[in-house]
C-alpha cells in the first residue's frame, strides 16, 4: 500500500487474524504477555519507563513479523530479546549523544510494588548479562535452553552465568541482612 503523501507505507497487518491454522492471534498473545515482557524488562533494566517502551517497540515489530513469530516455540522469546537489543542500543545512542549517560539501572526507578526492593538493589549490581539469565529463570520460569535461546547464548553459558549470578546475589543479600542486625557480642 502507497500513501497518497508520496511517503513509502507498508503493508497492514490485521493484529487479530491467525497466522496460521493453530496459532495464536496477535491479539491474544499481546494480551497475554505484554505486561509480563514489560516487568521481566523493567528488572533487567532497572527502568520500568525504558522497559515499557522497549516492550512495546518489539510488540510492533512482532506484528509486523507475525506469521513467522507465532510459529517460535515461544514467541515471547523473541519479543524479549529485540526489546532489550532495543534498549541497549536506545542507550548507546543516547550515550554517543551526550557527554555523559545516564544509567539505564537507576535507583529511583520503580519496577513493581510487589517486587521486594532488597532483591532489587541486589539484581541492580550484577551485570546485564547476568541479570538477564536470572530473570528469564527465574521471573519467567524459561527452562536453560529457552533462556540460551532468547539470549542467543549456549546453555552451557546460561548455566555459568546462573551459578555466578546466584552465588553474586547471595553474598548481597547476605551483606544486607547482616547491615540490618546487631552483633550479639555488641550488646550490653
Amino acid at each position: 500500500m502507497h500513501m497518497t503523501n508520496g511517503s513509502i507505507g507498508s503493508a497492514i497487518v490485521d493484529p487479530t487474524s491467525n497466522a496460521h491454522a493453530d496459532g495464536p492471534t496477535f491479539a491474544a498473545f499481546f494480551s497475554a504477555h505484554r505486561n509480563r515482557l514489560v516487568r521481566a524488562l523493567a528488572m533487567t533494566l532497572g527502568d520500568s519507563s525504558l522497559a515499557a517502551e522497549a516492550v512495546d517497540e518489539a510488540m510492533t515489530r512482532a506484528v509486523q513479523r507475525w506469521s513467522k513469530v507465532s510459529t517460535y516455540a515461544k514467541p515471547e522469546a523473541w519479543v524479549y530479546r529485540v526489546a532489550y537489543n532495543w534498549a541497549t542500543s536506545r542507550f548507546r545512542r543516547l550515550k554517543r549523544d551526550r557527554e555523559y549517560a545516564p544509567r539505564i539501572a537507576r535507583p529511583d526507578s520503580t519496577v513493581d510494588p510487589e517486587f521486594d526492593p532488597t532483591i532489587e538493589e541486589a539484581l541492580a549490581t550484577l551485570s546485564d548479562d547476568h541479570r538477564n539469565v536470572l530473570v528469564l529463570r527465574y521471573f519467567y520460569d524459561w527452562d536453560v535452553q529457552a533462556t540460551a535461546d532468547a539470549l542467543k547464548i549456549s546453555p552451557g553459558t546460561v548455566k555459568s552465568r546462573t551459578s555466578r549470578a546466584l552465588d553474586l546475589m547471595a553474598v548481597r543479600l547476605s551483606a544486607t541482612e547482616n547491615d540490618g542486625q546487631t552483633n550479639p557480642e555488641d550488646r550490653p
